[in-house]
């Protein structure tokens, strides 16, 4: 099949989107012939808005129509079977003569409030470019039922097109990981370069507490510097940073991984959450918030439990003692952590249900025309 996969950033860029683009891309390369799009088509784009005199100054959204009908006759011309993941800029009124395969994680609507300043006008332009988008598409694949029952009530998307398929860990799969491991001391690990929107202070004062009731643990931060640890803790290990791309750092992050006994992250807001993929690969239970798109990847008492949004430091304290003081039960948690990784936070399990959706349409397209 002949993929056409049509994004503004690229997804050979292991950077990108934590490199959820670079897995999803190579793993639909195993099987098929994959064409990457888009940010040449910007790139030419300003240049037709500078040979039109169009004012290259105003707001994007005002040539979105322009930009696709360029798009469409680009795609068209071409030999491709489908467009797959699409564009808040690409698809509202891309006309072309294959099925289109959006993929998010996430809604406009759901990602203004964190993500974006306030703009009453342009705003509403995006929304209803969304919308335009998502009937416009085929097929729609999100990452959680929370994006999909967004889009459904919003939007009154047909529920039926939208297929939700969890995201895989952003690692090399380990082989080493460890069920049974020593409850001795409870290393407590948080990843997240937002320490502020990851809960961060949280973690720090959940910690605090644990260490004043006497309760052995160590915790080791992962991203972030908090500027305002001034005192010593030979229990507090701070990295600032650790480059997945870079072996040696990527070893350091699954050594920490497979000692670890907990990922403390009691997000503020997260539309996923690959790191919880990620941990569970390592049978590495997750203690968090129930949030945006977080009870996708954390199953309660499955790869780890959920707190209310609200919940305090006592009681991310008290879930993780009483957790953790149960050996028996904490051992069997890591097991069936790994099992969720197994069975659905993987990337072979990913690709295997897209290729499913990217057939079927393709077939039903071709049928459609018979």
């Amino acid at each position: 099949m002949n993929i056409l996969f049509l994004t503004r950033s690229d997804p050979k860029d292991i950077h990108c989107w934590s490199g959820t683009l670079y897995y999803m891309y190579n793993k639909l390369k195993e099987k098929h012939h994959v064409e990457v799009k888009g940010t040449e088509i910007l790139g030419q784009f300003d240049l037709f808005r500078h040979g039109n005199l169009m004012n290259s100054k105003s707001p994007a959204y005002r040539y979105i129509r322009s930009l696709n009908c360029l798009l469409s006759e680009r795609i068209n011309a071409g030999n491709f079977d489908v467009v797959f993941f699409g564009d808040l800029l690409f698809l509202p009124y891309l006309d072309v003569n294959m099925p289109i395969i959006y993929l998010s994680d996430i809604t406009f609507d759901q990602l203004r409030p964190h993500y974006r300043e306030p703009d009453e006008k342009q705003d509403k332009y995006y929304i209803n470019f969304e919308k335009l988008m998502l009937q416009n598409s085929s097929k729609i694949i999100f990452s959680s039922e929370w994006i999909k029952e967004e889009a459904v009530a919003l939007y009154d998307i047909d529920p039926h097109k939208i297929h939700v398929i969890e995201f895989g860990a952003n690692i090399p799969s380990p082989l080493d990981y460890c069920i049974d491991i020593n409850t001795e001391i409870c290393r407590l690990v948080f990843i997240g370069a937002d320490w502020k929107r990851k809960g961060g202070e949280k973690v720090l004062d959940t910690y605090k507490i644990l260490k004043k009731k006497r309760f052995p643990c160590t915790l080791t931060i992962i991203g972030s510097v908090p500027d305002y640890i001034t005192y010593e803790d030979k229990d507090l290990t701070i990295i600032h940073n650790l480059d997945k791309t870079n072996s040696k750092h990527l070893e350091k992050l699954c050594e920490i991984l497979k000692e670890s006994h907990f990922l403390f992250l009691p997000t503020v807001f997260d539309a996923f959450g690959i790191v919880f993929c990620e941990a569970s690969a390592y049978a590495l239970p997750s203690i968090t918030a129930n949030v945006g798109g977080v009870r996708q990847v954390v199953d309660e008492g499955k790869n780890g439990y959920l707190l209310p949004s609200d919940a305090t430091e006592q009681d991310y304290a008290d879930k993780i003692t009483s957790v953790f003081n149960d050996t028996k039960g904490y051992i069997r948690l890591r097991a069936s952590s790994r099992h969720e990784f197994e069975t659905r936070l993987n990337w072979d399990v990913w690709a295997e249900q897209v290729n499913r959706i990217l057939e079927d349409a393709v077939c039903s397209q071709k049928a459609a025309h018979v």
